[in-house]
């Protein structure tokens, strides 16, 4: 028997006790130090069968022969295989053009171009001809998709007129929301869900996103068209990207969203750190300030919103996995979905792309919707998964991260690539274990 890698340990309640996390069982338990060390450190099993049958079970001790990293390979492999179905899962640029310019996107840069009437046709004849009939989702992204209404329309109505039934998500800065749009999306775009990322408020607002509009105020269009968003009944998350050196902005945000549209059940905000050379990662431990950026957005608003894209309110999870997923502490079987063929990202001009950060680079398409979907160098690097970094390899971590965002790696560096918690780890365990004890 020996111990599992997959441990983070800390100190418990007291100075006496020890608490351990297993990021691959997700069991937590506290030791008092004299039997955590006897059991851990000195491997003193046969003085405690009763614990150590305790902790065998909980994933904290394994046998000698079981190799925990050759699991992790095994599941990989298995997500992929699995997910070589049918696509469920589209990705539509209807546009790769913007009517804001915020500084910090990724697509920046990139040629800005609308899809026209024969590349929209392609794309709703490829869909009708690939698509998963037990289940499709598709996302409206871009640039900003709602700068071309008519060209959603023109796919819906195809796969409606082809017996397609679909449900789909917008992804938007939220100016263009206007009625008739609302209407659209939800009697013939199929919308459930619709994104509008929301950095900071009024006039700092206005500067980050520059709008190429030079009348009104931007922010409060914004703020009134997610009003009427929920009137319709319809799912708004709204997503926060924030500097870490600048998370105030983020808890006053926050904090004024949760004051205007919090007392709705169809409002929900996530928390995103941006992703730059520039700016420090989020993954980093920030053991310069008094608490890590994750910590103090945390205390700030701790019954509102979460560190990701996982809202409560719509989860099936049991009480203890909806806690450890509020701190993005579970397990998962890989770090994307890139490199499965249930889902791909189409943009404007027909290129399908394997990841919908790869937008923009047409030297990255894994083929298009004239020809078809193609295996070569990129996609080839997405659906990889085997692990040959060494410190991936070491990490305790791994489980919930399974070597991490592929994009970010080669973009931004290994570093950025890591689980956002990664530098407020023990923290976040010790929060959950809180919660999990008056359960």
């Amino acid at each position: 028997m020996k111990k599992s890698q997959f441990i983070v340990e800390q100190e418990g309640s007291t100075s006496e006790s020890v608490l351990l996390y297993s990021t691959f069982s997700t069991s937590i338990v506290e030791l008092e130090l004299p039997l955590y060390s006897e059991i851990f450190t000195e491997g003193i099993y046969d003085k405690h069968p009763e614990e150590v049958s305790a902790l065998y079970d909980m994933g904290f001790l394994i046998d000698d022969d079981y190799n925990e990293l050759s699991f992790l390979e095994s599941l990989r492999m298995q997500t992929l295989q699995t997910n070589n179905s049918a696509p469920t899962y589209y990705i539509i640029c209807p546009t790769t053009g913007c009517n804001a310019r915020c500084y910090y996107c990724f697509e920046k840069g990139a040629v800005q171009k609308r899809m026209d009437t024969k590349t929209a046709e392609a794309v709703a004849k490829y869909i009708v001809q690939h698509h998963d009939p037990e289940h499709l989702v598709i996302q409206w992204f871009g640039g900003e998709p709602l700068l071309e209404p008519n060209t959603i329309s023109y796919i819906a109505d195809y796969l409606h007129e082809n017996g397609v039934n679909f449900d789909s998500k917008i992804i938007t800065n939220g100016y263009l929301l206007k009625e008739d749009v609302i209407k659209q999306a939800v009697t013939k775009w199929n919308v459930k869900i619709i994104q509008i990322t929301i950095d900071d408020l009024d006039e700092e607002y206005n500067k980050i996103k520059d709008y190429i509009y030079t009348s009104g105020n931007p922010f409060e269009v914004v703020m009134t068209n997610i009003e009427k968003c929920l009137k319709a009944e319809l799912n708004i998350r709204i997503r926060i990207n924030f500097n870490p050196l600048e998370y105030d902005k983020a808890v006053n945000t926050v904090d004024y969203l949760k004051k205007r549209f919090g007392k709705d059940p169809n409002f929900f905000v996530y928390l995103a750190p941006i992703d730059s050379t520039d700016i420090p990662s989020i993954t980093e431990d920030f053991k310069q300030q008094k608490k890590h950026p994750l910590i103090e957005l945390l205390d700030a608003e701790k019954d509102f919103c979460s560190f990701g894209n996982y809202d409560s309110q719509l989860s099936s999870d049991s009480e203890y996995d909806a806690i450890l997923k509020k701190y993005y502490l579970t397990p998962i079987p890989t770090s994307c979905y890139g490199g499965c063929k249930s889902s791909l990202t189409i943009d404007s001009m027909g290129n399908i792309f394997d990841c919908h950060r790869l937008l923009g680079n047409e030297q990255y398409a894994s083929g298009n919707v004239f020809l078809g979907r193609t295996d070569n160098e990129i996609s080839e690097y997405y659906a990889n998964p085997y692990i040959n970094d060494a410190d991936c390899n070491k990490c305790n971590l791994l489980p919930i991260c399974q070597g991490g965002c592929k994009y970010r790696s080669f973009k931004y560096g290994k570093n950025h690539a890591c689980t956002s918690v990664k530098g407020a780890v023990k923290e976040l365990i010790k929060r959950a274990s809180e919660e999990i004890n008056e359960l």
